[in-house]
């Protein structure tokens, strides 16, 4: 074996994908870390937007790690993993003891500092690594003892910061309209709280359409006009591309400039997607290949990683949804009740085609865009759909 071939082999693939990043795996999103960290630092809530796995939550940590190098306290939950609203009094109260505790403080003496008021009494519990989680028997003394302790809960940062005399605390719900599928009451109870609050900001994140929609948008929303609006855009193709060859670089594996740019197009500049879709480039860089035919190998390669997922998603999908996945990639996404374009793809009446597209969109497989588009949301899937299904490669 060549000794360049050799040295390669031995060096770790740089391109991470599926979890959360920091450091130099953080993709630099310098202008939009200096913007949420001024706007949080200056009172105002932000209302994150951007589709799964579009870097949001490592694009948060990094601005809860600069606010907290200046000074500024900064609690952090993922909603995602909350399964009731007992739960989240549970995850909520921890992440303020796990922020808003002084190092040199006990944990202990910090809830009875905090806590000694609550209608609930406590539970204080240490992991083996000496980590402090607090929990509620709430949930068995009724909704109404339920209630008023997460309303106790919600209205704790603002305590915290006046008593601590802080000029600024920072709380972030990541995933945050998963929380309508515990009751619409309870953001409009989070809504009654924050509303009046004067030194603590919010920093909400989410990627559910469907759910953000109800949470935020429509004229109803428990939290209407509550945050600015924050929409994440794909990375900017120039900086991506530097970013990914000066990774392809250091570790040994050079591509040629139109390789990475060939990759970005294709994935659209999704941050998780490209990294995935590099992720691959990276193990076949060194075979003669052509540019074309190193980015279509690895493409290849992530739609094997992913065939289980895309197997399920196709299962899942009805024989009319089906029809209509197989259409929007042959034959776009324009004019799709059109009698023409239904006899073409073979879809049926414009009901059964109308029915279709909602479920799709319900489901977080399709997306209605601005141009009045109808796109798959995934681009892997798409691309699964167009080789495997369309084109019938194993």
């Amino acid at each position: 074996m060549p000794a360049r071939v050799k040295a390669a082999a031995a060096t770790t693939n740089p391109f991470r994908f599926g979890r959360i990043v920091s450091g130099d795996a953080f993709t630099d999103r310098e202008a939009d870390l200096l913007a949420l960290e001024r706007e949080l630092r200056g009172g105002q809530n932000i209302l994150i937007e951007a589709p799964r796995r579009f870097g949001k939550t490592s694009l948060i940590l990094e601005v809860k790690r600069h606010l907290e190098a200046g000074g500024i306290p900064v609690a952090y939950l993922d909603c995602m993993l909350v399964p009731s609203r007992a739960r989240l009094a549970d995850r909520l109260a921890s992440a303020y003891l796990d922020a808003f505790k002084n190092p040199a403080q006990r944990a202990e003496d910090w809830v009875v500092q905090h806590l000694k008021a609550f209608r609930v009494r406590p539970t204080l519990t240490l992991d083996s690594e000496g980590h402090a989680s607090l929990s509620f028997e709430a949930g068995s003394a009724g909704a109404p003892n339920l209630d008023a302790l997460l309303e106790q809960i919600f209205q704790e940062p603002e305590v915290i910061a006046r008593e601590g005399k802080k000029k600024r605390v920072v709380v972030i719900l990541d995933e945050f309209q998963d929380l309508m599928e515990l009751g619409v009451t309870l953001l409009r109870q989070l809504r009654a709280v924050i509303q009046h609050q004067q030194h603590v900001s919010y920093a909400l994140l989410g990627s559910r359409q469907g759910l953000l929609r109800r949470a935020v948008h429509d004229r109803n929303a428990p939290l209407l006009k509550m945050a600015r609006p924050y929409p994440l855009g794909p990375l900017p193709r120039e900086e991506f591309a530097t970013f990914l060859m000066a990774r392809f670089r250091a570790s040994g594996r050079p591509l040629p400039k139109d390789a990475v740019y060939a990759l970005i197009d294709f994935t659209g500049a999704h941050p998780n997607d490209t990294q995935e879709a590099a992720h691959f480039l990276w193990e076949v860089a060194l075979l003669p290949l052509s540019t074309q035919e190193l980015v279509s190998t690895a493409i290849a390669r992530v739609l094997d990683a992913e065939a289980a997922q895309m197997t399920v998603l196709w299962h899942d999908s009805a024989p009319a949804q089906r029809n209509l996945l197989v259409a929007l990639v042959e034959w776009g996404g324009r004019n799709i009740y059109r009698e023409d374009y239904r006899r073409r793809a073979n879809l049926g009446p414009a009901t059964t085609v109308q029915r279709a597209i909602q479920t799709l969109i319900d489901r977080e497989l399709v997306d209605l865009e601005a141009s009045g588009a109808y796109t798959i949301k995934e681009r892997f899937f798409e691309e699964w759909i167009r080789r495997r299904i369309i084109g019938g490669e194993l």
